[in-house]
């Protein structure tokens, strides 16, 4: 394999980023995170919580290092006069096939200090990841200051509510998944020296972490992170709220460490975000914006009228009925005004059957925002969705802002209102 190398203009013993990432270690198995996702940009020295660590000489099964092709050197690490060395990696695949895969070869340069750097590069096979080597950690010798970045550093006399820095990412949208294909990680906010307060934007206006579950591989890496309680009120001032990171269908199965947030005046909430913890995969803060409406929605909507959402319909394993879209919409069944349900249901013609979690708003309340649930056959809220804005409306009918999901679930018609025609003495069994 013919590589083109970067010409090296200073000694990367010197001049280094660190990556700090004990999930890779050879005695970890949970995940599959794949490394092509990483922007991998020049030289690393690993770490494993603070102590040297090197990458495996020899082969890793597959499905360890929280990935599923291994990557491993494929012979020794150099010695110091050797300086700059090319290594073969080697990727293990199918359980017990070693090198099934050769990617991209590396530069690896023994350091003064007992350390290796490596010129990591994007791998060029399906889901694979570099593996380190739990054996070989050390603690470190050497004082040289590597290369970082730096988020932001605030001066901390000031109200963060006018003094922050901007995050204007919009890959921490949580309407995303995978973010490339559904299986990359390509970000993670443990990189660089995060300090002071924040406010979070997408595409230039304003947003907010999530106050609810978020699925893995949702906001750009691979653990996404959310706000552990709600967001509080002007008049609370500074409150500390802890942060957790979905795993599956795990919804707190990591917890990292927890924020100050604080609302400002102008309806926008300000973070004091913290380094996530290390033993947490890709982890990267989350972000999510809901709009006031423009026009009245009441006055402006998509009629969805599909039989199969009400909850005598049993789902049909042949026919996908999912939710991939957003807008303002009315419910409507046989031609009359239907509304969601507000308590658990257990089926209607999808997969995930969604429900509204809290009470429809009466016409003062004008527009709010609604939390939903997506039962399964052992947890009615099996899912917890992306929120949606819902209004009560003139007429005697509700309009609802439904958001794009990212799971094979539908908005189900339950509860019927005053004009709902009923079939045989019952409301679709509502």
């Amino acid at each position: 394999m013919t590589v083109a190398y970067q010409n090296i203009t200073s000694d990367p013993c010197n001049n280094y980023q660190s990556l700090d990432r004990p999930w890779r270690g050879n005695n970890e198995s949970r995940d599959r995170i794949c490394d092509r996702g990483f922007s991998w940009n020049g030289w690393y020295r690993l770490f494993y919580y603070g102590m040297d660590i090197q990458i495996p000489e020899t082969c890793v099964l597959s499905d360890r290092c929280n990935t599923y092709i291994t990557l491993t050197l494929n012979g020794p690490h150099p010695q110091i006069e050797d300086g700059v060395v090319i290594r073969q990696v080697c990727g293990a695949a199918y359980d017990t096939r070693c090198c099934v895969y050769k990617p991209k070869p590396i530069r690896v340069k023994a350091c003064p200090g007992k350390y290796y750097v490596y010129e990591l590069v994007n791998p060029d096979v399906w889901c694979a990841g570099y593996c380190t080597n739990v054996s070989s950690i050390s603690q470190p010798t050497t004082t040289i200051s590597p290369v970082v970045t730096t988020v932001s550093s605030n001066n901390q006399n000031y109200d963060p509510c006018t003094n922050y820095k901007t995050i204007n990412d919009n890959w921490r949208n949580v309407i995303g998944y995978g973010h490339t294909n559904g299986l990359n990680a390509d970000y993670d906010d443990t990189h660089g020296n995060w300090d002071g307060w924040y406010r979070l934007y997408l595409n230039g206006l304003s947003a907010q972490m999530p106050e609810w579950c978020v699925s893995d591989m949702a906001c750009g890496g691979f653990s996404s992170l959310w706000l552990g309680g709600p967001h509080p009120q002007v008049a609370d001032g500074v409150v500390t709220r802890d942060i957790y990171g979905s795993h599956f269908e795990q919804c707190s199965y990591y917890r990292s460490d927890p924020i100050q947030v604080k609302a400002c005046p102008g309806k926008y909430y300000v973070y004091k975000f913290t380094k996530p913890r290390l033993s947490i995969p890709a982890p990267v803060y989350c972000a999510v914006r809901f709009t006031a409406p423009s026009i009245d929605p009441c006055n402006k909507y998509k009629i969805l009228n599909d039989t199969w959402r009400a909850t005598n319909v049993s789902h049909d394993w042949n026919v996908r009925n999912c939710d991939f879209f957003q807008g303002w919409y009315r419910l409507v069944y046989n031609g009359q005004s239907a509304q969601m349900s507000e308590s658990c249901v257990s089926q209607c013609g999808t997969l995930f059957p969604m429900w509204l979690n809290g009470s429809h708003p009466q016409l003062e309340d004008g527009v709010v925002m609604r939390h939903i649930c997506a039962s399964d056959l052992n947890d009615c809220c099996y899912f917890k969705s992306i929120p949606i804005q819902v209004k009560a409306c003139p007429g005697n009918y509700y309009v609802y802002e439904f958001a794009n999901q990212i799971f094979c679930g539908a908005y189900c018609v339950g509860g019927c209102l005053l004009i709902c025609i009923c079939h045989l003495h019952s409301c679709l069994n509502y």
